[in-house]
């Protein structure tokens, strides 16, 4: 029984700590685009960035703000521009 309740319980505090991993809802300030068929990060950040950015500095900050783990991109996917990369 006891091995029953810290399973559960294991897993529920897994759970738990998964759905905190969220992107947050994008600040009045920030911009939000719609990627298209055949867009990429690199090619998005290298559109939207400040001249004086590294594409790859872009890239991560894309990634990190939105939440990504790999560079893929679904047709119609929302993507948060973090106001940093923005000249």
């Amino acid at each position: 029984m006891l091995a029953f309740v810290l399973l559960f319980g294991g897993l529920t505090l897994v759970r738990t700590f998964a759905s905190e991993e969220h992107v947050q809802q994008p600040t009045g300030t920030e911009t939000v685009i719609y990627a298209d068929a055949g867009d990429t990060l690199w090619t998005l950040a290298s559109s939207l960035k400040k001249e004086s950015m590294d594409t790859r500095q872009a890239v991560y900050l894309l990634m990190e703000r939105n939440d990504l783990r790999d560079s893929a991109l679904q047709n119609g996917q929302m993507l948060i521009v973090p106001n940093e990369i923005l000249p």
